[in-house]
């Protein structure tokens, strides 16, 4: 054991080092299991725990759901969130802790990345024999906690590239140069596989690469193309054999990012370039960097100065520094450079966390910094004067500037003179003294240490009981329904813990939330009243034709308990919405938190519906008009039959605002600047039908604060398009008061419109759907089968589930025609009467991609054969 660890500490220690550093982290945040808080935040919290909770039930129950989900939003592909958010192989791990404890099983899964990182980067010293001894944990820490990798410690999936980055480069190192194996080749596959996005960003990378590499050892152009033949043939070998993986998530692409792909773009500087400077700081890093902030390229004082001695170092060859220089002023040219920057991202501007692929240019750093930093590394008094110059100016323009920069404070400019004046002081030192590296292995703990506290210590986290509360409470819904008569349908919510809910607890809804959402979902949301953006939908305002019409058979309600009590199992859950149409459902269950209301009046996922339907056309910001024309198409009434009808205000009161008579569309001032302004709305409903209120995207949380009777009014304040309000039901003769107060100068009262739906009639119109709606025998994810009979009237099969090329259609045993309805779901024509359908999902180009991997790994298998016999 000893003399195992006496030959492999420097490997051991490039993964301890910074798996310590983080958890020591951790535990002085009291992150569960250490404490009351959770290692939830931003994205993590809100998106990809969800994803991880599936991944869970996907893998243990559910292997039909990789391929096709109905928890994603109205119902989706599924590979292609697979291949970005899932298939790390660190996340077998999470199979380990289920239910609240998945929260300690990510922070495991962190863990496990940052050390595997400093592993890998220690691996590709120590076989190249860059570095040796404490040498290789003093860069495997630079590496593994640099400033890219804890600025974006929640977005966990983008960590493998940090793992495997180094092992590819190992291996096309060792390709290129006599060992052709096929390990380059397999390692790019996992990297594909694992995350297909960072993976894109590591092959340009490799290009550059190979570019530096061929520079430095060129010997003549019969190598070069030789070399460049190899690079290829793997590179696509690699490609290849993960496209059984890669194609259908192309066609997932198309119909979601795919659809927001620039065009058209400008040479223009995305910021004053000097301003990246103020990043080398030592805990660089703030809540602002997210949305907009510059990129992350922290790796410690040692590191920057290695890179910059690189090229006043003459032992490595003229051409070599020069080529290196080119590729690193290309590098640093995209972090402000549009297009550039671009094209590292695959042509889309990224929402939030920009300059993704900046991790490539800290592991450019350190490599070069690594060739430097060896047995026979001496520095002059020149190299020691420029270097110092360049890094003093470096921390006058910081300090100078210090107002620019938010998250700089004080002490991160104290923090990093000292580290800059220890590292000088070092690099002065004779490298022969027995214990110089491991000196600089501790300054580089401490510095890479005070990184990551100073950096992460300036982001709040969820408390453990933010994720369990709603989480169980969740759970238990979804229990007691599943209980039921098993039937496809899908589950309204009024509390909610993220829009992936769904997603995490196995069930059908109406909301979700990911990065590669098809772009027909928002766009239809946006039609239908509910919020809606590029990468999330949410069903929180439903009408009673739009829960009935999308199949929303049960609702999840969140009791009003009044007071919270301490107890952690009393506190009452949050409404994300107003929901007073629950009083035309039935209540059939109930917990001591939560209510499960019954929608007698929802249909199937399919219906017969009229042909006219597919004349339906898209209707932005009027939402009305839009759930009027649905159910007049799909029930052939004349398209003048109304079901809203507009209401007056019997009062409306203005405080420190002009009155006016008229109200949608005006715009009111404040009177007085210095007070507080508000408009006072009040009705008494006449009847006890459903009443609700359009508000357009001017009236959102950004603009007003809403408040109902003394309380604040629950909905979604985010939204693009007009949305709808469930303001009353079974409330004849009760006044209702809202109340807008203003948050800025100026409000517009944006398709501010009070309605009232007939609700009888629009009863008689689902009941007649109801009677021809499909009837389900078996079902799962990716397979709908039942019987519908359909009159002459209505001979077309509607569903709510959405369009895509990967749904097929067999009635009566004989494949259809599918249709594109309303710009959003799958059809198809039926001749009048009785059909037993079948509707099942084959993911597009499924079979094409394992065609093309299977022909890929074998000539993969078969070369290198070829090149074993060839050895023999």
């Amino acid at each position: 054991m000893k003399r195992f660890f006496n030959k492999n500490y420097p490997l051991i220690f490039s993964f301890l080092t910074p798996f310590i550093l983080v958890l020591l982290y951790f535990i002085s945040r009291q992150m569960y299991p250490f404490g009351k808080n959770s290692i939830l935040t931003v994205d993590l919290g809100q998106q990809y725990v969800d994803f991880f909770a599936f991944y869970r039930q996907t893998l243990l129950h559910s292997w039909g759901n990789i391929f096709y989900s109905f928890g994603k939003a109205l119902g989706g592909p599924m590979i292609g969130e697979f291949a970005y958010y899932l298939l790390s192989p660190f996340n077998l791990v999470l199979l380990l802790f289920p239910g609240k404890t998945i929260t300690a099983g990510i922070m495991l899964v962190v863990l496990l990345k940052y050390g595997c990182a400093g592993l890998s980067f220690g691996w590709l010293l120590y076989q190249t024999k860059l570095q040796n001894s404490w040498k290789i944990p003093l860069f495997a820490t630079s590496y593994a906690l640099m400033g890219w990798a804890i600025a974006n410690q929640s977005n966990i999936l983008w960590l493998d590239a940090l793992v495997f980055l180094p092992l590819i480069v190992l291996n096309l190192i060792n390709l290129l140069e006599g060992q052709r194996n096929k390990a380059y080749c397999l390692w790019l596959v996992v990297m594909l596989i694992s995350n297909y996005y960072m993976a894109y960003m590591i092959c340009l990378f490799l290009c550059l690469f190979f570019c530096w590499h061929q520079v430095q050892n060129f010997t003549n152009f019969k190598k070069l193309i030789s070399n460049l033949w190899l690079f290829a043939k793997n590179s696509l070998l690699a490609v290849g054999c993960a496209a059984v993986l890669l194609l259908p998530t192309v066609a997932t692409l198309q119909t979601s990012k795919g659809q927001y792909t620039i065009n058209h773009f400008s040479w223009k500087l995305e910021y004053f370039p000097p301003k990246l400077l103020s990043k080398f700081v030592i805990g660089a890093f703030n809540f602002d960097q997210m949305p907009q902030g510059f990129p992350n390229l922290f790796i410690g004082t040692l590191g920057l100065s290695l890179f910059l001695l690189y090229f006043l170092d003459k032992r490595f060859p003229l051409k070599s520094r020069i080529c290196a220089f080119l590729i690193s002023s290309f590098c640093f040219a995209s972090t402000f450079i549009e297009p550039f920057d671009l094209l590292w991202h695959g042509m889309q501007f990224p929402v939030w966390y920009p300059y993704r692929f900046s991790f490539l240019i800290s592991f450019w750093m350190l490599y070069l910094g690594t060739q430097v930093f060896n047995t026979r590394f001496k520095i002059t008094c020149q190299k020691l004067l420029l270097l110092g110059i360049f890094l003093t100016a470096l921390f006058a323009y910081v300090c100078l500037n210090a107002t620019d920069f938010s998250f700089i404070s004080s002490k991160n400019l104290l923090l990093f003179a000292i580290f800059l004046i220890l590292t000088l002081w070092l690099l002065t030192l004779k490298t022969t003294h027995k214990n110089y590296y491991l000196l600089f292995y501790l300054v580089i703990v401490c510095e890479m240490g005070c990184n990551l506290f100073l950096s992460l210590g300036n982001l709040s986290y969820l408390t453990q009981a933010d994720y369990v509360l709603p989480s169980t409470s969740l759970a238990a819904d979804v229990k007691l329904i599943q209980k039921k008569k098993p039937v496809l349908y899908r589950v309204g919510q009024t509390y909610a813990r993220t829009k992936n809910d769904a997603l995490a607890h196995n069930f059908n809804s109406g909301s979700y939330f990911s990065s590669a959402l098809e772009k027909s979902l928002p766009d239809f949301y946006g039609q239908l009243g509910n919020p809606d953006g590029d990468n999330y939908v949410t069903y929180t305002n439903g009408t009673l034709i739009s829960d009935s019409l999308l199949a929303m058979r049960y609702f999840f309600d969140n009791k009003d308990l009044g007071e919270v009590v301490p107890d952690l199992e009393k506190e009452q859950l949050s409404s994300q919405s107003e929901k007073s149409d629950l009083k035309e459902y039935s209540l059939i269950e109930q917990t001591d938190l939560t209510q499960i209301y019954q929608n007698p009046f929802a249909l199937s996922l399919g219906y017969g519906a009229s042909e006219k339907l597919t004349d339906l056309k898209v209707l932005y910001n009027d939402p009305i008009s839009y759930q009027t024309n649905w159910l007049n198409l799909a029930t052939n009434t004349p398209i003048s039959n109304r079901y809203f009808s507009a209401q007056n205000f019997n009062e409306v009161v203005f405080q420190n605002t002009k009155s006016s008579i008229n109200l949608t569309g005006q715009t009111f001032k404040r009177t007085d600047n210095d007070k507080d302004a508000q408009i006072i709305f009040k009705f008494t409903p006449s009847t006890n039908d459903s009443y609700y209120l359009t508000l357009g995207p001017q009236l959102s949380s950004t603009n007003v604060t809403w408040s109902l009777g003394n309380r604040l009014l629950h909905y979604y304040g985010t939204f693009r398009h007009t949305v709808i309000l469930n303001l009353a039901n079974q409330d004849k003769g009760n006044e209702i008061v809202l109340t807008a107060k203003f948050k800025k100068q100026n409000l517009t009262l944006d398709n501010f419109v009070l309605y009232r739906l007939n609700n009888q009639e629009v009863k008689k119109k689902l009941q007649q759907l109801q009677k021809h709606q499909l009837k389900t025998t078996d079902f799962n994810s990716r397979k709908i089968r039942g019987t519908i009979t359909v009159s002459k009237k209505q001979s077309l099969l509607a569903t709510t589930i959405p369009y895509s090329k990967g749904w097929h259609i067999k009635v009566d045993g004989h494949k259809v025609e599918t249709l594109k309805i309303q710009d959003t779901f799958l059809a198809c024509k039926l001749s009048p009467g009785k059909h037993h359908v079948e509707l099942f999902f084959v993911p597009p180009y499924l079979y094409l991609g394992l065609f093309i991997s299977f022909i890929s790994l074998l000539i993969l298998l078969l070369s290198n054969k070829k090149l074993n016999n060839q050895r023999a």
